[in-house]
């Protein structure tokens, strides 16, 4: 497996040897730089209920180039489709970034993602954090201004969206419909909890791949 960190938080990013460890397979990690300034920008996700690309204003193209991308989200299905021009995808192909990334849905609106998959795919760790939903009590704490920390194992949720990605690549099946297993899609904080490791069908499928006691 490939995995690309993007280069803007290459130097803290903390999860390098978790990731070999879990995997028992070759793990290669590479910086990754997107090249093209204007179509970030271009991507941008700037009305929430519509699928829709604007000419960039200077200033946005400028943002980009410097990196000041702070409350930005892109559109995960042109940012993914950018990758996998740009790599070889002929093995399992994967990139980590701090972007926000968002995907258009059937309800006519975007919704923030984790990962998004396809030939290759993308994983956010911002979206890790604020794409899943939250218990009722965070939502009322932080109406009320208090800063209520998002409970969520970063690391535990990042192994997880690479199994399935891998799943998907090797095998062509991602989700499972049991709430324990790494390959259940888990839309809330609640349900990542109840992730303990793998089914018994995915357990034998997988084989000796994975190294379940690097499950955090």
């Amino acid at each position: 497996m490939k995995i690309y960190v993007e280069d803007s938080f290459w130097d803290s990013f903390l999860f390098f040897e978790g990731i070999r460890k879990f995997f028992r397979f070759s793990v290669e990690f590479n910086p990754y730089k997107f090249k093209d300034p204007y179509f970030l920008a271009y991507i941008r996700v700037r009305n929430p209920n519509k699928r829709e690309f604007y000419e960039p204003f200077p200033v946005e193209v400028e943002n980009e180039k410097r990196g000041l991308i702070k409350g930005v989200i892109y559109d995960g299905v042109e940012l993914l489709r950018y990758f996998s021009r740009d790599v070889d995808i002929s093995e399992p192909t994967v990139l980590i970034t701090n972007r926000l990334i968002a995907t258009f849905g059937e309800d006519g609106r975007y919704h923030l993602r984790m990962i998004v998959i396809g030939p290759a795919a993308i994983i956010s760790l911002k979206g890790i954090l604020y794409a899943p939903a939250k218990p009722l009590q965070y939502y009322m704490m932080h109406s009320f201004g208090f800063d209520e920390k998002i409970d969520v194992k970063v690391d535990k949720v990042l192994k997880m969206l690479l199994l399935q990605f891998y799943a998907y690549f090797k095998h062509e099946e991602i989700f499972c419909e049991s709430e324990e297993c790494m390959l259940h899609n888990c839309h809330t904080t609640e349900e990542i909890k109840k992730v303990k490791g793998l089914c018994e069908r995915h357990r034998k499928m997988f084989g000796d791949s994975v190294n379940l006691r690097g499950l955090s």
